[in-house]
């Protein structure tokens, strides 16, 4: 009788589990038909449309390239078979953090090589004029570089032109500490991306607990978004410090300390000079905070000065910045807002623009988070679960303020661990269908990277 019932708790959580893929597919095709009634500008794929608009033949011309179509499935089932023994069995949290490395490293590196083996993977570096690697040539020397950067923005790359100096430096310290060329800077940029699982993990494990925190690790490994543009683009590379910040600030809301505190800061100091999406997740967790103190009201002066001391890192950070080599982080956000509005037209947009682009950019964060994880996370929403309302909040915020266009399916990669997250603690909650429900959601994001690898365009 005991088995019955377990057999029947299983089986009552995957057929709830399959009505909300079933209702997230009948919302995207409602989104997708509405786009096409109405003509869009992202159903024409006029300026810079989606990712998943762009459908291609499959890489197959020779027997070598079918059998790249195959390497990743190689890896994908023997991450399945580590993460079922890591969750199942007794494992040191040093061990299943740099077996869930190996496993990022390898799924999105054999995921890239589909596009045409190891080349691939350094491919997109060597696009001169749209990348940060071409703009490694103009660093004489850090300080002289950061001095003029405002300045000569309109002699690099487009992806330089609306980011702060950061990507350029990062690529600038690898030909200095490794050698020049192009493979070393692109293989340099997939293992650093592949290290911000650990701070992912030691978030996760604050927030709910160890066996949360290996089964968010397995899920994270085959996200569509943070796979799809773990190898070939500098994007990974930023999640590192902005995991790191998202880490230590939920420390500081839970242990409000100036070592806490200094390390959100540094993290966050670092990340602002390689993306301005930090500011994004910044808010998005001092609005966790102020949920978090809304409970327990005696922690606010604690948490807030935490806070504060942040903040200052932050500010005293630039500023040595500024004072050592002239760089002036404000005037180059403007710079960057204003050259990619003029690259996108979107100075004066209709309200019907408007519309497309934020739906757009909200409708692809979802696709790359991968409709498997969205309906365990829709779900944890309405559990009230702060952390995920948060995000939840920030990301839907964003997706209509106006700041961003049309790449959020990479951009947003900052946030799809938050979903993640969701989607593990609601599968740590399900008693004895969760090891179930977990293989079908990684078997499901598992297929959606694989085919979106195979037949689109996945360029960054």
């Amino acid at each position: 009788m005991k088995g019955t019932t377990s057999k029947s708790e299983q089986d009552g959580a995957l057929e709830v589990y399959w009505r909300g893929v079933g209702i997230c597919l009948v919302l995207l095709g409602i989104y997708l038909a509405a786009i096409f009634l109405f003509g869009t500008e992202t159903w024409k794929r006029t300026t810079a449309p989606p990712w998943y608009s762009w459908v291609r033949y499959p890489p197959t011309r020779t027997r070598a390239q079918a059998l790249y179509l195959v390497f990743p499935a190689i890896v994908f089932t023997g991450w399945t078979w580590i993460a079922r023994r890591m969750i199942e069995r007794p494992m040191p949290a040093l061990l299943a953090m740099g077996l869930a490395c190996i496993a990022v490293f390898a799924m999105n590196s054999t995921v890239a090589m589909i596009d045409g083996g190891p080349r691939a993977i350094y491919k997109p570096f060597e696009w001169g004029g749209s990348e940060y690697f071409d703009d490694v040539r103009y660093v004489i020397g850090i300080r002289t570089f950061l001095r003029g950067y405002v300045e000569n923005m309109y002699h690099y790359s487009i992806h330089s032109r609306t980011h702060p100096p950061g990507p350029v430096i990062f690529l600038y310290f690898v030909k200095c500490l490794f050698g020049g060329g192009v493979a070393t800077a692109a293989w340099s940029a997939v293992i650093v991306t592949a290290t911000a699982v650990v701070p992912f993990y030691l978030l996760a494990r604050d927030l709910a607990g160890e066996r949360v925190a290996r089964v968010a690790a397995a899920i994270y490994a085959v996200v569509p978004s943070l796979v799809l543009f773990g190898a070939t683009s500098m994007d990974g590379v930023f999640l590192v410090p902005l995991m790191w910040s998202m880490y230590f600030m939920r420390r500081v809301v839970a242990r409000p300390n100036i070592r806490n505190a200094i390390g959100a800061g540094i993290a966050l100091a670092v990340s602002l000079m390689l993306s301005y999406v930090t500011v994004c997740v910044g808010t998005m967790m001092v609005l966790y905070a102020i949920m978090e103190v809304s409970v327990d009201a005696k922690r606010i002066w604690r948490v807030a000065g935490a806070y504060a001391i942040s903040a200052g890192v932050i500010v005293l950070s630039l500023w040595l910045i500024n004072v050592t080599s002239g760089f002036n982080y404000l005037k180059c956000f403007e710079a960057s807002r204003y050259f990619d509005h003029y690259l996108m037209r979107t100075f004066h947009i209709s309200f019907g623009r408007y519309l497309d682009i934020s739906f757009s950019n909200l409708v692809a964060f979802l696709i790359g988070v991968g409709l498997p994880v969205v309906v365990l996370w829709w779900k944890e929403i309405w559990k009230w679960d702060r952390f995920v309302t948060a995000g939840t909040i920030a990301v839907i915020g964003f997706s209509f303020a106006k700041l961003f266009t049309r790449e959020t399916e990479r951009i947003w990669l900052f946030f799809a661990p938050v979903a993640v997250l969701g989607a593990a603690s609601c599968i740590g909650r399900l008693g004895s269908s969760q090891r179930r429900v977990l293989e079908w959601v990684m078997g499901l994001l598992f297929a959606q990277v694989w085919l979106f690898q195979v037949f689109l365009y996945t360029i960054w």
